[in-house]
C-alpha cells in the first residue's frame, strides 16, 4: 500500500539504470562479461567476508527457509552481511530491526525517497553509516556491498535475484501482505538471523493480539456487523482521487481482522493494488463507517473538515452518524504492511466496536508495541510515535 507497498502509496511509499543496461549486456555477449566482469566480482565477493567476523549472536550450521516467493534456500551460517533492496524497502528494513542483530548485520539498503527513515534513526542511531544504493540498483551494485544475504519484498522472484545467483548471493523474500505472510516472514527472519527465539517473541505478541480481536467479535453474525470502507484520498495532480485496496491487500484484511464487512470487495476487478473509483460508488455502497487513509502530502485533519462540510459526502451515511475517522499514523501510516498494521487492525476494531473494545487503551498498546518489538523508552515513544489514537 499506502507504500506508502506495490507499495504503495505513502511510504507505501522507476526508471532506467546504466547498470541495469549493464546486465542486458551480459545477457547478449555472455562469453565477454563472464570472462572479464564475473571474475572480478566473485574474487571481491569471495575474499571480503572474512574481513567481517560472524557475530557472537550467530549460531553456527546451515540455516534452511521457505521464503515468500515459494524458493528454498540454504544458508551455511546465520547472515552477517545482510542488503535489503527492492520494492518499500521500509518493510522489510522495520521487520530487521525487530531483532536486536539488525544493528551490527545490516551493511547496506536502497534508498527510494528523498527524506531519511527519521524512525530507524531512533532506533540505530549509527544508521547513516550503513551504505545505500539509489533507486532501482543493478546486480552489480547490490554485489559491491559483498552480503551474503540480500532481503527483498516480493512473492515472485525477479531478475534481482537470478542475477544475483550467478555471484552465489541468495535472495530472501519477505511478503508481509497479510497476517500469515507476516509472521512466517518474521520466523524466516529469526532463522536467518540465529535468532529463532526472538522471532517466537514476536509472532507471540501478533497472535496475542489477532485471538483478542477474534474472540470479541466472532460471536457477531455476518449480516450484523457494520459495512465499513477503507478508503484512500488524494490529490494528485491537483484531482481528487479516491481509491480502495484489493480483496488480498493488508488494508481489507485490517478491515476483516477488526470484524467489519467490507463493502466494495465484490466489485472491483484489481487483486493487486488499488483500485480507482469515485463519490457515485462510495454513495451506492453508503457505508457505515469509512475509514480515510489521506495521500501524505495532504493533512489529514483538514481532509477530514473538508469532507465532513461537503454537501454530497453530507448525504452519506457514515457522514451523518461523524463516522469518517482518520486513519492513525505515527512517522509511518498503520495501514501499510509494515509491523505496524496489527496497531492499525486493533483501532478500526475499537471504532467499528467501541463497546466490544473499550478496555482497550490503544495509548498503552503504542507503548507495548514499540518497547517490546523496538526496545525504545517511554519518553521517545511519547515524543516521536504516539499519534491521535482517538
Amino acid at each position: 500500500m499506502n507504500l506508502p507497498v506495490c507499495f504503495q502509496k505513502p511510504f507505501h511509499p522507476a526508471g532506467s539504470c546504466p547498470v541495469a543496461a549493464s546486465l542486458s549486456d551480459f545477457c547478449r555477449f555472455p562469453l565477454i562479461f563472464s570472462a572479464l566482469v564475473f571474475p572480478a566480482i566473485v574474487c571481491l565477493v569471495s575474499f571480503l567476508p572474512p574481513l567481517f567476523p560472524i557475530s557472537a549472536h550467530a549460531a553456527p550450521g546451515p540455516v534452511q527457509v521457505t521464503d515468500a516467493a515459494g524458493r528454498t534456500l540454504i544458508l551455511e551460517k546465520p547472515a552477517t552481511r545482510i542488503v535489503v533492496v527492492g520494492s518499500a524497502p521500509f518493510i522489510p528494513l522495520h521487520m530487521l530491526y525487530m531483532f536486536e542483530e539488525a544493528r551490527d548485520r545490516l551493511t547496506g539498503f536502497e534508498v527510494r525517497v528523498q527524506t531519511t527513515d527519521t524512525f530507524l534513526d531512533l532506533i540505530d542511531p549509527d544508521l547513516s553509516l550503513k551504505k545505500t544504493v539509489n533507486a532501482n540498483p543493478g546486480p552489480e551494485s547490490v554485489a559491491a556491498l559483498a552480503p551474503d544475504l540480500v532481503i527483498s519484498k516480493s512473492t515472485t522472484e525477479g531478475q534481482m535475484a537470478r542475477s544475483l545467483a550467478y555471484l552465489g548471493i541468495p535472495v530472501m523474500y519477505v511478503g508481509a501482505e497479510t497476517p500469515d505472510m507476516f509472521l512466517a516472514d518474521i520466523r524466516n527472519m529469526g532463522k536467518v538471523l540465529g535468532n529463532e527465539k526472538r522471532a517466537d517473541t514476536i509472532v507471540r505478541f501478533y497472535e496475542d493480539k489477532l485471538a483478542m480481536m477474534k474472540k470479541a467479535v466472532s460471536q457477531v453474525p455476518e449480516q450484523s456487523r457494520p459495512r465499513v470502507l477503507v478508503l484512500e484520498y488524494s490529490n494528485r495532480g491537483n484531482k481528487q482521487a479516491l481509491n480502495v485496496p484489493a480483496p488480498g491487500w493488508i488494508q481489507t484484511r485490517q478491515a476483516v481482522l477488526s470484524g467489519g464487512n467490507p463493502v466494495w470487495t465484490a466489485g472491483i476487478p484489481v487483486r493487486d493494488g488499488w483500485q480507482i473509483t469515485g463519490f457515485e460508488q462510495i454513495a451506492a455502497w453508503d457505508p457505515d463507517k469509512i475509514f480515510l487513509i489521506v495521500w501524505y502530502q495532504l493533512t489529514g485533519p483538514a481532509v477530514l473538515k473538508t469532507l465532513y462540510q461537503d454537501p454530497k459526502w453530507a448525504k452519506l451515511t457514515a457522514v451523518k452518524k461523524k463516522e469518517l475517522h482518520l486513519f492513525p499514523q505515527d512517522i509511518f501510516g498503520w495501514d501499510s504492511a509494515s509491523p505496524r498494521w496489527i496497531l492499525g487492525a486493533l483501532w478500526m476494531a475499537k471504532k467499528t466496536y467501541p463497546k466490544k473494545f473499550e478496555t482497550l487503551d490503544m495509548s498503552r498498546t503504542v507503548m507495548e508495541f514499540f518497547t517490546l518489538l523496538y526496545g525504545l523508552d517511554r519518553e521517545t515513544i511519547a515524543g516521536h510515535l504516539m499519534p491521535d489514537v482517538n
